[in-house]
């Protein structure tokens, strides 16, 4: 049996653009699926990221953990914006409510151009300037934080290349590192062996299932062998959370019923 400890995310009730703030429900499902912590981003979270105390009881009852909370910013200047600096001061103070969860800092460009040379190298430093900053800062009240890439077009990090930037960049600083094994992929790389590669710098690890560029799946119908990626975890004795963020198009449809599958994958998995 693998030492291993997985949690739910709640991006598949966001697929479904449903249970927004719906906080017990998705504890209740996550709970009888087998997972055993939670990772929310604040959308989701509703009315409970001003009642961090209330949350706390749920997940109690419900035998949950809170994983990690997702700040997710534009950080797209040399330092914080008064807004982004209020609302990662915010983050901070909520995640201390819950011991040992961590803060995952998230950027998505959106529609925006990702840029290229010095355009591309000044966003990428304000990005990781920023995050560093909150990194710092929630270093102080004894949380880490660890940054979360995406394969998106306009991401400023989802190629080998942008990889090997990226770790250069966040090395001499308090962000970890938050593979998420199903965007390493898709951005053309082997998520084992770039795990492997840099595995002093993971805090934080995200599994979803991928069949083809930009096609994800249920974990376990896609092409990742997540046994081996288990598999190294353990033997390298990771102890954070793995967290399971699925986006497979069925999660519109029933994110209930893909969450009770992913669950019991993991678990099949993690008792082999």
């Amino acid at each position: 049996m693998l030492q291993l400890r997985f949690g739910c995310q709640t991006y598949p009730w966001k697929m479904g653009k449903k249970y927004f703030g719906e906080v017990p429900h998705m504890l209740e499902v996550a709970f009888k699926a087998g997972f055993q912590s939670l990772e929310a981003e604040i959308d989701m979270l509703g009315e409970y990221f001003d009642k961090p105390e209330e949350l706390k009881e749920l997940l109690a009852k419900n035998h949950m953990t809170f994983a990690a909370l997702v700040l997710h910013q534009d950080w797209e200047g040399e330092e914080q914006t008064e807004e982004e600096k209020a609302l990662s001061n915010k983050a901070i103070a909520f995640a201390g409510h819950f011991p040992f969860a961590k803060i995952m800092l998230s950027h998505h460009a959106g529609e925006t151009p990702r840029g290229d040379g010095e355009v591309l190298a000044k966003r990428r430093t304000n990005l990781i300037g920023c995050m560093a900053d909150v990194a710092a800062q929630a270093a102080e009240a004894g949380i880490v934080c660890c940054f979360h890439p995406n394969s998106a077009k306009n991401s400023l990090f989802r190629t080998a290349e942008d990889y090997e930037v990226m770790f250069e960049m966040i090395t001499p600083t308090a962000v970890g590192w938050a593979p998420d094994v199903g965007h390493i992929e898709n951005g053309g790389m082997n998520a084992l062996e770039v795990m492997k590669a840099h595995r002093n710098l993971i805090r934080h690890v995200h599994f979803k299932d991928r069949i083809s560029q930009n096609e994800w799946a249920i974990m376990g119908e896609g092409t990742i062998d997540y046994p081996a990626i288990m598999k190294f975890l353990d033997e390298t004795n990771y102890r954070g959370w793995i967290m399971v963020e699925d986006e497979s198009p069925r999660a519109t449809e029933d994110s209930d019923a893909v969450v009770m599958q992913d669950g019991a994958y993991m678990c099949e998995q993690i008792q082999k």
